[in-house]
């Protein structure tokens, strides 16, 4: 298991409008290009979400619970993946009209050396993030 903090990101959009965004399902799974997307939402605020993408160059499957705690952030728990087993939390910083953005969590992987789960997981957040604030940026407001 590796803690993995990333911090120092910020989405150029103020937090009602980054959580529009993470909020509306179609509009983030597309800013994903997520493929074959499977959903189950079990309350408001929490839910399952499953789904195929480019991960180091290969197609790869993910899969992770997660419970909102709006406006602060998402509790994550990945059940498939290069990081089945991980957990971590992803909240968000107001900062006028910019948000900060901030991973923490336990990460563990079955193909992954303790050694190589940092770099691996910076990679696959920062496409996650470019992809969301290429998202965010064409947004409705």
């Amino acid at each position: 298991m590796v803690f993995v903090r990333d911090e120092g990101s910020e989405f150029d959009a103020p937090l009602d409008v980054v959580w529009a965004f993470v909020s509306t399902p179609d509009a983030h799974s597309t800013a994903h290009r997520h493929r074959d997307v499977a959903r189950e939402r079990r309350s408001d605020r929490e839910g399952q979400y499953a789904w195929m993408q480019e991960f180091d160059g290969r197609p790869t499957r993910f899969a992770m619970r997660w419970r909102s705690y709006h406006p602060v952030g998402v509790a994550y728990d990945v059940s498939e993946g290069p990081f089945a087993g991980s957990k971590f939390f992803l909240y968000y910083t107001p900062r006028g009209g910019r948000t900060g953005v901030t991973i923490i969590g336990d990460f563990v992987s079955a193909t992954l050396s303790d050694a190589e789960i940092p770099a691996a997981v910076d990679r696959f957040f920062s496409v996650e993030f470019d992809q969301d604030a290429a998202g965010i940026r064409d947004f409705p407001r």
